[in-house]
């Protein structure tokens, strides 16, 4: 059984995400704009167990992770990616997952990490990126 949506959950520049914590990873969706392929993604979708869709994002210095129980995947202005199957961490234990100088950070049991940073640390609305780190 998921938990319920609870909307907005962090919005700052430093935060963890302790609900993540030992859950198993069975989605990750990343959102990017076809017209800028070299943009990133905009915004990612995660779903662990027992919990519903959660989103999140960087936005201008901070970071945000919001949890609204379902994922909009019609919008034909994006394309959707199976950044799960990319990175190989389809159904891996989150160790923990933080936000913490303008990077939002998914460490995993195995110590490997996926990090959503931007392309240049010093312009904060730009392109974004996701990294593995093993």
């Amino acid at each position: 059984m998921s938990k319920q949506a609870a909307g907005r959950m962090f919005q700052d520049i430093n935060f963890t995400v302790k609900s993540a914590k030992g859950k198993k990873l069975e989605q990750l969706i990343g959102v990017e704009n076809p017209d800028n392929p070299d943009s990133g993604p905009c915004l990612v979708y995660i779903k662990m167990e027992g919990v519903s869709w959660s989103q999140y994002f960087l936005d201008v210095c901070f970071g945000v992770w919001e949890n609204w129980g379902e994922i909009d995947t019609e919008d034909e202005a994006y394309t959707y990616h199976d950044y799960a199957e990319k990175f190989g961490v389809k159904d891996k234990i989150i160790k923990s997952a933080y936000c913490k100088e303008n990077e939002i950070t998914l460490e995993f049991e195995t110590g490997e990490k996926l990090i959503l940073k931007y392309q240049d640390p010093d312009d904060w609305d730009g392109d974004t990126e996701m990294v593995k780190i093993a």
